[in-house]
């Protein structure tokens, strides 16, 4: 069985929490207290996209530069910076009532894998995520809230 990391479940379940359409949200921080990292999130071409823009990791001395995407299944990329890596997409609203988001994707660099996933609204501050391979049944909840201030990021390029 497959294992499903933290950090792509904490990345999808920020793209629910917008209640209006993915166009019109503006870029909000979604932080994941346990894994220590923190998500912004933003419209983009697919409909709604999250970066990776700070994690605890980031901050520690590594002789060889900042963490990278080692795991990564196109070898090309292994090398690029964990810092702004795009974590999720194509999430589209689910109703009219933005109780929710689907159809979208997230990467776990931890693995180099990507699963789909549900997000769901719980309140104006926090979103769940189920996230998935194959059916939803097989999956991980994972809960975020929203950040109160703008974190310090690991980059300035981001998205």
């Amino acid at each position: 069985m497959r294992t499903i990391h933290l950090l792509p479940l904490a990345a999808l379940s920020v793209a629910l929490a917008f209640p209006v359409a993915a166009a019109d949200a503006p870029p909000e921080f979604w932080v994941n207290d346990k894994g220590g990292w923190t998500v912004e999130t933003k419209p983009c071409d697919s409909g709604l996209c999250g970066y990776l823009v700070d994690f605890r990791a980031a901050h520690a001395d590594r002789p060889n530069g900042p963490a990278k995407d080692v795991h990564n299944p196109d070898r090309n990329r292994r090398d690029q910076s964990m810092c702004g890596l795009l974590l999720m997409g194509g999430f589209k609203p689910s109703n009219p009532e933005g109780k929710g988001w689907n159809d979208g994707w997230v990467y776990d660099p931890d693995t180099g894998s990507t699963y789909s996933g549900d997000i769901s609204v719980v309140d104006a501050h926090t979103v769940t995520l189920r996230g998935y391979v194959g059916i939803a049944l097989f999956g991980k909840t994972l809960t975020l809230r929203r950040s109160t201030g703008i974190p310090a990021r690991c980059s300035t390029n981001v998205g």
